[in-house]
């Protein structure tokens, strides 16, 4: 499954609602953007150039026939004592949690692991922690 980079928030929203209900191919989607009815759609549409809005369409196409997905929200969870969940990259993603000194250094100081969670795997870990979760913007 391809990952769908390059869509505002506005134009993901847009594009999962036509899906959704209302424009039941991507071909009546696409036409409709041309003819400037979806405006978050249509404006993408026609600030890009030649190829961007080639790419854009066939990211439609593989949206609506289940090929490409939007990326998950991601999460980073910190506890109230300094401390914050991370999985180890080398240690078949084992989770744990690492902790930060009252002036700011991570104590653990390791470039092996991964700070960033979906919603389901902080889930699977524990729901409870959901409450620490904060979420991260998309790069």
């Amino acid at each position: 499954m391809r990952i769908l980079k390059g869509w505002t928030k506005k134009e993901r929203k847009e594009l999962e609602k036509a899906k959704d209900g209302g424009f039941f191919s991507a071909m009546s989607l696409i036409d409709d953007i041309v003819d400037g009815g979806c405006h978050a759609l249509s404006g993408k549409y026609y600030s890009e150039d030649t190829n961007d809005s080639n790419q854009m369409a066939k990211d439609i196409v593989d949206f609506y026939c289940d090929r490409a997905k939007f990326p998950e929200q991601m999460y980073k969870v910190t506890l109230p004592d300094g401390s914050y969940l991370v999985k180890d990259k080398f240690e078949d993603n084992r989770w744990m949690f690492k902790y930060i000194d009252q002036d700011g250094y991570d104590i653990m100081n390791s470039t092996d692991c991964e700070d960033t969670f979906t919603e389901q795997e902080i889930k699977d870990i524990d729901s409870r922690y959901m409450a620490f979760a904060v979420p991260v913007e998309e790069n």
